[in-house]
């Protein structure tokens, strides 16, 4: 037993060693090194560039009036808000700007080979310049329209859930849709149950200011007046059956658009088969006063 014990006691002593004292001066290899490296490396250009980001920022937050005028400033900066972009209205200026350079250069050079050329690549300099804003323009009605498409299923459940009983919490109705949601309306969700960490008026507030839309602004008046204390439902279900009126209207516009998609389709078919009837009848007339000459 004394030996049995004393063999224990000097196993348990080693597995300690080499669990816990042995890894402090063990050398790394040679794969370890080279990660460590690679790791290093990225960790220090990740660095260089965040400081230039902020050098850049702390520029343009103080020399950036010169740039653009407050309502410019306040209309991008509703754009960058609504696409959630950790971006200044500057910056967009800055790439404006920038774009609108190259192709003027771009137009010198056209022009210096070929003045037609030139004056015709004039435009593009005015379509350089106004691109990035019509780019984050463009972005934003595609997320509104998907969020608009989305928002109908997603009110409905919260409306059913508050219907039953008022004591419930938003963040359960969210993370209920959750796993049904997709596209833009899924990570405005994901966002705002984020946001709910910090009081649900408060990510309520935050979702009306990114997702201007008329039934998300509803939505949030009347969650807002509920946090007040008020049983709003038959507000609830007033909205529910505009929501409802919307989402009927937009499947009927859909159904519509994909009719005269397939009328569009069906008219160009019959003409391609109108032509091909044509030459066949062509082909056999000839055909045959060939045979008879």
């Amino acid at each position: 037993m004394i030996t049995m014990a004393t063999m224990l006691a000097i196993g348990s002593v080693l597995y300690f060693i080499k669990t816990l004292l042995y890894p402090i001066y063990k050398s790394a290899g040679s794969s370890q090194k080279k990660r460590s490296r690679q790791y290093i490396k990225a960790r220090k250009k990740e660095q260089k560039k965040r400081q230039k980001a902020e050098v850049q920022r702390a520029f343009l937050q103080k020399y950036g009036h010169f740039l653009l005028t407050e309502t410019s400033r306040a209309r991008i900066g509703s754009l960058l808000r609504r696409l959630d972009m950790d971006m200044l209205p500057e910056e967009i200026r800055l790439q404006q700007l920038a774009w609108a350079l190259a192709s003027a250069v771009l137009a010198a050079v056209a022009f210096a080979a070929d003045s037609l050329m030139g004056f015709a690549s004039v435009v593009l300099v005015v379509l350089a310049y106004l691109w990035p804003i019509d780019k984050i323009q463009k972005l934003v009605e595609a997320k509104e329209k998907s969020i608009a498409t989305s928002f109908p299923a997603f009110y409905s459940m919260v409306y059913y859930q508050y219907s039953k009983t008022v004591h419930i919490y938003l963040s359960d109705v969210i993370k209920d849709f959750l796993p049904n949601a997709d596209g833009e309306l899924a990570k405005e969700l994901g966002v705002m149950l984020d946001n709910i960490e910090y009081g649900e008026e408060y990510a309520i507030k935050q979702l009306k200011k990114r997702v201007p839309i008329h039934y998300v602004i509803k939505f949030c008046d009347i969650m807002e007046t509920r946090l007040r204390g008020y049983d709003n439902t038959a507000q609830m279900f007033y909205l529910k059956n505009e929501i409802d009126t919307f989402r009927l209207e937009t499947l009927e516009k859909e159904l519509a658009k994909r009719q005269a998609t397939n009328s569009r389709l069906q008219f160009v078919l019959i003409i391609v088969l109108g032509i091909y009837i044509l030459t066949y009848f062509l082909f056999n007339v000839l055909t045959a006063l060939k045979m008879f000459q």
